[in-house]
C-alpha cells in the first residue's frame, strides 16, 4: 500500500467499458438522519458504447452498480447536481437523459437538434442544465419541465465545453475557434470574452468561489482567468492537446488530462506542476476531484478508469 499523504495511483480499472471512456463524475450524496450523518460516493462513466455506467466506491474500489442504457450512439458529457441525487448524460443522438441516483431510474428524456447536447453542467441548484451546441449557442433546459429557459448567444462557432459558476451567476463556454465567453445568467447576455487560444478549447471550469476560471485547448496551453479582471493570471503549456482541466473543489490546485496519455496535478499559482502520473496508454479525456479534493478519477481512450491518491497541499503551500 502507498505512504498516507503520498501521490499514488490507488486503483486501476481496466476495460470499464467496451469502447473508450469520454466522460466522468464523481457523486457524493449526503444523507441526514437524526443526529448521524452518512456520505456515500458513486463513480459514473460514460463513453463510445453508449452506455452511462455508476460504480460503487469502497476502499477506493469500483463495483459496478448499475448500467443505464437508452442512449443509441457516444455519450460524450455527463454532469451531476450538487447534491449528488441528479444525473444529466448527453449523447452524439440528440438527447440528453436526466437520471435519478444512485438507484439509476431515468427521470427524463430531452430531445434536442443535432449536436445541441455536447457537453453539460447543471445549475448549483440542480433544476436546470445548460449544454453547448454547433451554432455557438448555449441551451438552459429546465430539467423538471423540459423547456428552454434561456439560450445564451456567444455569436461564436461551436460551443465545445460550458461550466456553470458555484454562485449560480455565471456560464462560461470555450469555442472551437479558441475563444473562451462567459454571460450573465440573470441578464441573459455575454459578459467577457476572452481570446486566450488558438484552437479548441475542450474544457472550462470555474473556481470553488466562482473569480476564476480555468481553460484547456489543443493548442497545448492550460490557462487560469481572472473573470474580473479580464486577465491571465497563469499559463501552463504542455507538449500535447490539454483535454480536460479542473479545480480541486477546495481551490488549491488544477487537475489537467491531455491527449498522450499523462494526468498532472499543478497548483493553482503560477500552474506549478506538483505531479504528473502516466497511468493511462491512450488519451485521458476527462478527469474529476472528489468532494474531498484527496483523490481524482480520471478516464481514458484506453477503456480504464484510474483513482489516485492527491493529498491536500500544506496551506502555506496553496498560494
Amino acid at each position: 500500500m502507498p505512504a498516507v499523504g503520498a501521490y499514488s495511483l490507488l486503483n486501476k480499472k481496466e476495460n470499464a467499458h467496451d469502447d473508450p471512456i469520454y466522460c466522468c463524475a464523481w457523486a457524493n450524496i449526503i444523507t441526514k438522519q437524526e443526529s448521524h450523518i452518512s456520505s456515500e460516493n458513486y463513480i459514473v462513466t460514460g463513453g463510445l458504447d453508449g452506455l452511462v455506467k455508476v460504480w460503487n466506491v469502497n476502499n477506493n474500489k469500483l463495483e459496478l452498480l448499475h448500467t443505464l442504457e437508452g442512449h443509441h450512439m457516444a455519450v460524450v458529457s455527463i454532469a451531476v447536481s450538487l447534491d449528488g441525487h441528479i444525473l444529466a448524460s448527453a449523447s452524439l443522438d440528440s438527447t440528453l437523459m436526466i437520471w435519478e441516483l444512485p438507484n439509476g431510474k431515468k427521470i427524463k428524456e430531452i430531445k434536442t437538434n443535432a449536436t445541441d447536447a455536447w457537453q453539460v453542467s447543471f445549475s448549483p441548484d440542480g433544476t436546470h442544465v445548460v449544454s453547448g451546441s454547433h451554432t455557438g449557442k448555449l441551451l438552459v433546459y429546465d430539467i423538471l419541465g423540459n423547456t428552454v429557459d434561456i439560450q445564451l448567444d456567444s455569436r461564436g462557432k461551436f460551443a465545445l465545453s460550458v461550466a456553470w459558476s458555484g454562485d449560480g451567476r455565471r456560464v462560461a463556454c470555450g469555442s472551437v475557434d479558441g475563444t473562451v465567453y462567459i454571460f450573465d445568467v440573470n441578464q441573459g447576455k455575454l459578459s467577457h470574452t476572452f481570446n486566450v487560444h488558438t484552437e479548441k478549447v475542450r474544457s472550462v471550469n470555474f473556481s470553488p468561489d466562482s473569480k476564476l476560471l480555468v481553460s484547456a485547448s489543443n493548442d497545448g496551453y492550460v490557462k487560469i482567468l481572472n473573470i474580473a479582471n479580464e486577465n491571465t493570471v497563469s499559463s501552463l503549456k504542455l507538449n500535447t492537446w490539454a483535454m480536460s482541466a479542473c479545480f480541486s473543489p477546495d481551490g488549491s490546485r488544477v487537475a489537467i488530462a491531455t491527449a498522450d496519455g499523462s494526468v498532472t496535478i499543478a497548483l493553482v499559482k503560477e500552474l506549478k506542476v506538483l505531479k504528473t502520473f502516466q497511468e493511462h496508454t491512450e488519451t485521458v479525456c476527462d478527469l474529476k476531484f472528489n468532494a474531498s479534493s484527496n483523490k481524482l478519477l480520471s478516464v481514458s481512450k484506453d477503456k480504464s478508469i484510474n483513482i489516485y491518491e492527491c493529498p491536500i497541499p500544506p496551506k502555506n503551500d496553496k498560494k
